[in-house]
């Protein structure tokens, strides 16, 4: 009787485990799911720290958070698999995922432009200025609006 205990123990413990891990598996199947609707994001791949193109990307983007800020877009770096948001940290968003979903082909340097719809706008192997990022943007409907109503915003508030 008692290993009949332990195999059922041991079968409800194994159904535990997968049931938890089914549960945490769709939270982790849009590692970037928070962001969605609220920001827009540059994702930038590279497999080192000091890669020439993301040396580069990160100058053509150091002096323009303000521009970023405008257009409520955030710098997702994936490093290897190390994540920084920002240029913070973090082990919120696991880089793996992140490569599956949107870079399983790139093996040097990519960026990719994602609206808040969640949709790619842009991806290249080449790094790309930030008037070029700004312009993408700034054609988008959504944008359009968001200018339109903070124009309006402050328009109303001088009256």
């Amino acid at each position: 009787m008692r290993r009949r205990e332990l195999l059922a123990l041991a079968a409800s413990g194994a159904l535990t485990t997968a049931a938890i891990g089914g549960i945490a598996s769709p939270a982790q199947a849009d590692p970037l799911d928070k962001y969605r609707w609220e920001r827009r994001l540059v994702l930038l791949f590279a497999p080192l720290k000091l890669h020439p193109h993301l040396v580069v990307q990160r100058g053509w983007l150091k002096d323009v958070s303000q521009g970023l800020s405008d257009r409520d877009m955030t710098v997702v770096e994936v490093v290897n698999n190390s994540v920084s948001v920002d240029g913070r940290p973090t082990l919120e968003i696991n880089g793996e995922a992140l490569r599956r979903e949107f870079g399983p082909s790139i093996v040097e340097f990519g960026i990719l432009l994602i609206g808040k719809d969640g949709g790619v706008k842009l991806r290249s192997d080449e790094p790309q200025t930030a008037d070029r990022l700004f312009e993408i943007v700034d054609a988008m409907p959504m944008r359009r609006q968001e200018m339109r109503q903070r124009k309006q915003d402050k328009t109303e508030r001088r009256s």
